[in-house]
């Protein structure tokens, strides 16, 4: 075999070697962090113009794993430079820790291209579909808090309605991966994923969709004191802030009459064109290939859309969420195997047992932590006596 000489390897920039060869490389416009054209940035100094601009999508190849780098406009700021909304003088590092906290990357991978295969259906709070030919058999999830959001989406599966279908955690695991192996660096963000979860590493014929929406900052600590949990009462949203009416502080805001139809703000699409018109209203997600086709390659009808005007006087009231899109039936291509609604709640079908023991993991002591410090900021805030104080913090002891 001939050897590289020492002189061509030192050309090589260092992460060339570091990272090994590039599998995929696609690139995305500078500007388009507006979801259908629509979107505004939240007044909270935590999110500046830029922060969710995702630029271009890497996936680089390791011995038994790939290597998935998103590189954005701004570099990513660290959350020990953000307090967390809720607790007082903490700051987000308290919960996101692993080294950013303003959005969350989805990439839905089409890894059989077979016609009547895969699911188009995105994760909840997303409120897109994907597009039947491009339906995907597995999705990596870029998330400021990986651990819990895989407990909430298992949780959610668990305890709905019974269906008579099983679903195991293991189940979730086949289809969802949530990326703790995560390193930042200047403006990228790069997380492994494993072969065992892929199947294969062979992405010639892949289709990916990926998509950035804007991370909760809120810390969800569920308490109920004595009456229903607000945060039990709301949809899962996977960790997805959806946009809000006007500009509000924590969310991405709209100027437009109508909400957005999806909680997107970024589209993986080298045609800025093509993110308005798959983001608007009935639209459907296209997924590209290494090549950046596929999506770029087709021809949608661009669907005009008014230029935000950000509010001047105080901000309009906030939407809880926002409006969902009229259902689309698409037209499926022969034999193939019934979809998923688009507005159903990521893989799998909920269990038919609702009171199943949960699993003492990260995710969990994660999630009492949190509790803890939620509500001894709510005793000394005079927000609860001392013995509601004590009551709840008992029963939150009780469970570890």
């Amino acid at each position: 075999m001939k050897s590289i000489p020492l002189a061509a390897l030192l050309a090589l920039p260092l992460v060339a070697l570091a990272q090994g060869n590039v599998l995929i490389d696609i690139t995305d416009p500078e500007g388009d962090d507006v979801g259908d054209g629509t979107l505004v940035y939240p007044r909270d100094s935590a999110f500046a113009p830029g922060d969710l601009d995702l630029r271009g999508l890497r996936v680089f190849a390791e011995p038994d794993a790939l290597r998935f780098e998103a590189r954005f406009r701004n570099p990513i700021r660290h959350p020990s430079t953000v307090k967390a909304g809720g607790l007082g003088s903490e700051d987000l590092s308290l919960f996101a820790r692993h080294g950013f906290y303003a959005f969350n990357v989805d990439i839905y991978l089409d890894t059989d291209r077979v016609a009547g295969s895969g699911r188009t259906d995105t994760l909840p709070g997303r409120g897109a579909r994907i597009a039947p030919d491009h339906a995907w058999e597995k999705v990596v999830v870029l998330t400021p808090r990986p651990e819990l959001m895989r407990r909430q989406l298992h949780d959610a599966r668990t305890e709905g309605p019974a269906s008579g279908q099983p679903a195991a955690t293991g189940s979730i695991d086949q289809a969802v991966f949530f990326a703790t192996d995560v390193r930042v660096r200047g403006r990228s963000v790069s997380f492994t994923v494993p072969r065992s979860f892929l199947g294969s590493l062979n992405v010639a014929d892949w289709s990916l969709t990926a998509i950035v929406t804007t991370a909760k900052l809120q810390i969800e600590a569920g308490l109920t004191l004595g009456k229903a949990s607000a945060v039990a009462a709301e949809p899962l949203a996977l960790g997805a802030q959806p946009p809000a009416a006007g500009r509000p502080e924590v969310a991405m805001g709209y100027g437009a009459e109508r909400a957005p139809a999806t909680a997107i703000v970024d589209l993986l699409s080298p045609d800025a064109r093509q993110q308005t018109a798959q983001l608007a209203p009935g639209g459907q997600l296209i997924g590209l290939n290494r090549d950046n086709r596929f999506g770029a390659a087709m021809t949608l009808p661009v669907v005009p859309v008014p230029v935000p005007v950000p509010p001047t006087g105080p901000a309009p009231p906030v939407a809880a969420s926002p409006t969902p899109a009229p259902p689309v039936t698409p037209t499926a291509p022969p034999a193939a195997t019934p979809r998923p609604a688009a507005g159903a709640a990521a893989l799998p079908a909920p269990a038919a047992s609702a009171s199943a023991p949960r699993t003492r993991d990260a995710a969990f002591f994660e999630e009492q932590e949190l509790r803890l410090r939620a509500l001894k900021r709510l005793r000394d805030g005079g927000l609860i006596t001392e013995d509601e104080y004590q009551q709840k913090r008992r029963e939150i002891l009780e469970k570890l």
